[in-house]
């Protein structure tokens, strides 16, 4: 039986799968094929490397950050990103890119093709600067972040066309899929209609099929959950996320994103019997 986890994005909401994915490495709990899109792809590859504690590390705030201006607090937030997706390979708690080139373990990192408005899935073992590409790649959200230029094409952050990959998990041949969700039930997600007057000159033009994924993002977003909740009932199936209200997706308070962590753990202990279960292990 082949198996699939797959990550979805949430930037600093993903220290709640910080706590799941260390828990499950206590525990031994492996997967055939790994996907993650936006901050999840860091997830992916973190725990493909079983660095236990190097997600939590990495996602957490430095001082760039702390700005009280909206300005400067914005200037820490392009800074941040660099850091996350490139300085911190070879950081205080370096990407052990070894374990990773080493695992057999199947890896995609989800992406939006500005051109097409339709995800990708790349992948990469032997080159780790295109690899930080990847991820920096599928964490570029449009307003904040630039677009990133890979293989003659542009790209956007994941989320916009696959916030959880479970699909392309059972195209790769999965026969079961196990998704980590960083929003809790009911909450509200970004829609991009409410910006339509920024993203409209910025990219209704040149790549319209981006345009058009970015004014549908919500509704997708919500069917999203209609076909899991299906595929759950099928067994087939296996979604664990938050049940409360934590810590935002650009949060600095600490306390908060130590409270999502331990929910992480809290919930994935909680449901360990049933995983297990599930993945017939």
């Amino acid at each position: 039986m082949k198996t699939g986890l797959v990550l979805e994005g949430g930037s600093r909401q993903t220290m709640f799968s910080a706590g799941v994915i260390d828990t499950w490495l206590d525990e031994g709990i492996d997967f055939n094929y790994v996907a993650g899109v936006s901050a999840g792809a860091h997830a992916a590859v973190n725990f493909i490397t079983r660095q236990q504690g190097r997600l939590r590390f990495i996602v957490l705030p430095t001082r760039l950050q702390k700005g009280k201006k909206w300005a400067s607090k914005f200037i820490g937030i392009q800074k941040e990103f660099h850091a996350l997706n490139y300085l911190a390979a070879d950081g205080e708690m370096p990407f052990d890119f070894e374990a990773y080139h080493n695992s057999k373990i199947e890896c995609e990192i989800g992406l939006t093709c500005c051109e097409t408005g339709r995800a990708e899935f790349k992948s990469e073992k032997n080159d780790k600067k295109r690899l930080l590409d990847l991820i920096s790649a599928s964490c570029a959200l449009p307003m904040i972040f630039p677009m990133a230029e890979l293989d003659g094409k542009h790209y956007a952050d994941g989320c916009i066309s696959a916030a959880i990959p479970f699909e392309r998990a059972f195209e790769k041949g999965c026969d079961k899929v196990v998704a980590i969700s960083t929003h809790y039930p009911g909450e509200a997600v970004t829609d991009f209609r409410k910006y339509r007057a920024i993203l409209n000159p910025m990219y209704k033009r040149k790549y319209p099929d981006l345009f058009r994924a970015l004014m549908v993002r919500l509704k997708r977003y919500e069917k999203m959950f209609v076909r899991m909740e299906k595929l759950e009932k099928e067994g087939r199936l296996f979604l664990i996320r938050p049940v409360i209200d934590l810590c935002d997706q650009f949060d600095t308070n600490m306390d908060k994103m130590n409270e999502s962590y331990d929910h992480g753990v809290e919930m994935a202990k909680k449901r360990m019997d049933d995983l297990k279960a599930f993945l017939e292990i």
